[in-house]
């Protein structure tokens, strides 16, 4: 084929959860990508191994590979999810709260310190050739398309760690300067990632006429 076919989609929103899972007899734990209708528990269809390779206003793309066990034993083969966010209608992109400080991952409660790192903007992931890395590589922007001038955030290597209903967290590297004659360094950074809502606009009140 020319092209990839699509070969089905949900009839209604699906909760995506992408978590890590031990099965039995083995000993390291495994990601798996799992749809879950509204309301139930039981996925109806898991993708396992998924990586994360595009992501562009409130879509993305999951690519792993699923399993079908016939009489012929476990057969596996690539898929792809080609997946759309069923965001607010009030979000305007995304608050990242960075994981991770010159390269040490902060504690759980740090992360949602007032004071801890943040990012906002619209978020975009593509597989690009990194100059820090000499390589192609699947990249993550944070950008502010209302602002043209403004530097965006860049996380190298991204990978999407696990997805909630609410959240997702991305990981992957960064560059740092740690001076100004040293060369810059690649360290280990994360985005906890969720919608970033525009505040409510209050209507002006028009003052009362006395007479």
């Amino acid at each position: 084929m020319d092209a990839a076919a699509p070969f089905g989609a949900t009839p209604a929103p699906f909760e995506l959860l992408v978590v890590e899972v031990t099965d039995q007899g083995k000993r390291r734990p495994s990601k798996v990508a799992r749809l879950v209708p509204a309301g139930q528990r039981v996925a109806v269809v898991e993708l396992l191994a998924p990586r994360l390779v595009w992501f562009g206003g409130w879509k993305f793309v999951l690519s792993g590979t699923e399993e079908i066990v016939s009489d012929r034993g476990t057969l596996n083969f690539a898929q792809s999810w080609v997946c759309r966010l069923a965001a607010p209608a009030n979000a305007i992109g995304f608050l990242a709260r960075h994981t991770h400080d010159k390269g040490v991952e902060l504690r759980h409660g740090a992360i949602f310190d007032r004071y801890c790192q943040k990012s906002k903007g619209q978020l975009a992931i593509s597989c690009v050739h990194a100059q820090a890395l000499g390589r192609h590589a699947v990249c993550a922007d944070l950008f502010a398309p209302s602002v043209p001038d403004a530097s965006s955030r860049s996380l190298l290597d991204t990978d999407l760690q696990w997805m909630s209903e609410e959240r997702f967290a991305l990981t992957g590297l960064c560059e740092w300067q740690p001076g100004v004659d040293q060369p810059p360094q690649l360290l280990r950074q994360g985005w906890l990632c969720e919608y970033d809502l525009a505040e409510p606009v209050e209507p002006v009140r028009k003052p009362k006429s006395v007479r």
